[in-house]
């Protein structure tokens, strides 16, 4: 199941916690944009995917359609516990194969503001409600783990956990979080990816990433 998520009071506390501290290494990164009120945590040794080397590599063979859609991000962190692990690594269907954590805020177009829904949501990586239908054959054994909807003060959406294997690839599990902010004019996206092995030796810490996921009022 799903970790639910903690009170921004408790995830404050923390925050506290670690950069206060006047002493030692602190035990977790805090990514964060204050300006967009979205936060997260990974573990302290965790190796930071530079913005840019993201956005290079997802224009590299990118139509128009994506190129507009790259211009409309407002901010992207994403951070990996491996030293090899690249934006290819980020961004490709294939299993990462080290435990990765991906944040991602974007405005819409009025177009995808008027037709967002939680199916919209859902489908933000994969055809999810296809392949539950069984109407997508585009990866192989396909799962649904869990899914629940997520109502915030900022935002609604929700967290859906999955697993599937690419055509030639590992099995892989996928923990999700897709936000439609209130006043409908972007979205908030958060993955946690492994490979299905690597991601069940990792329960603990990817409770602990997927409970600092936060989302305020932005500024």
């Amino acid at each position: 199941m799903i970790a639910r998520k903690r009170s921004v009071a408790i995830l404050f506390a923390l925050m506290l916690a670690v950069t206060v501290s006047g002493c030692g290494t602190p035990s977790k990164i805090y990514a964060k944009n204050a300006q967009l009120g979205v936060y997260f945590t990974v573990p302290s040794d965790w190796i930071a995917i530079p913005e840019e080397e993201i956005r290079s590599y997802e224009l590299e063979a990118a139509d128009a359609a994506a190129k507009n859609k790259a211009d409309l991000v407002l901010w992207q962190e994403a951070y990996s516990a491996s030293k090899n692990t690249t934006a290819k690594n980020i961004l490709q269907l294939e299993a990462p194969k080290a435990l990765t954590a991906f944040a991602r805020v974007r405005a819409l177009t009025i177009e995808e503001s008027d037709a967002m829904s939680y199916n919209g949501l859902r489908n933000l990586i994969l055809p999810v409600t296809d392949l539950i239908s069984g109407t997508s054959t585009i990866v192989d054994e396909f799962q649904l783990l869990d899914e629940q909807e997520i109502v915030i003060d900022a935002a609604r959406g929700l967290e859906t956990l999955f697993s599937f294997t690419p055509k030639g690839g590992a099995n892989e599990t996928v923990h999700q979080t897709a936000l439609l902010s209130n006043d409908r004019k972007s979205i908030y996206f958060f993955l946690v990816r492994c490979t299905t092995e690597c991601f069940n030796e990792s329960e603990e810490t990817v409770n602990a990433i997927v409970d600092s996921f936060t989302v305020k009022e932005s500024r």
